[in-house]
């Protein structure tokens, strides 16, 4: 039987500096130096990773457990967009939902480069566009994709509670 991972656990393995938001082992074994940045970058998704007792965890839950003594509730959101930044003051426990309206990078099949823009199929004009409430809501036709994306903010400001852009 495979025993949960606690904070207890966990302290006795690594340090975490929360200015830094860099974790270090205590000891060294198993191919781990004592006083070494623990963990890597994971090669799909570009978040740290560390392995556990076999086991990989996201480098922020794991500086989540270490500070607050309890894994996070939800997901853990870098308020900065920073994925890398685990600081815990760039950390925060919220729900997926919350999480999506702080992105700030536009998904693989958007062609604008712009996040909340795309193209007008029959007009030569750009869509600034947000979802409210789960329904895509259109906030306007703008003649630059760069004006669309501004519209977008400020549509994403007020309606996005999650929002930190």
């Amino acid at each position: 039987m495979v025993q949960e991972l606690t904070a207890e656990i966990v302290k006795t393995l690594l340090s975490y500096n929360e200015c830094t938001g860099i974790l270090t082992w205590l000891s060294s074994g198993n191919g781990k130096n004592a006083r070494q940045e623990a963990g890597g970058i994971h090669k799909y998704d570009g978040y740290k990773i560390l392995c556990i007792y076999g086991k990989q965890y996201k480098y922020h839950r794991v500086a989540w457990l270490l500070h607050y003594g309890e894994w996070p509730k939800q997901v853990i959101d870098h308020i900065n967009g920073d994925k890398l930044d685990n600081r815990i003051c760039n950390l925060r426990d919220v729900s997926v939902k919350i999480n999506r309206q702080n992105s700030r990078v536009p998904g693989k099949k958007n062609k604008s480069g712009f996040l909340g823009v795309s193209k007008s199929k029959n007009e030569k004009k750009w869509r600034a566009h947000i979802r409210i409430n789960d329904k895509q809501v259109e906030i306007g036709r703008f003649t630059n994709p760069e004006e669309a994306h501004q519209a977008y903010l400020v549509a994403k400001r007020q309606y996005h509670a999650g929002c930190t852009i």
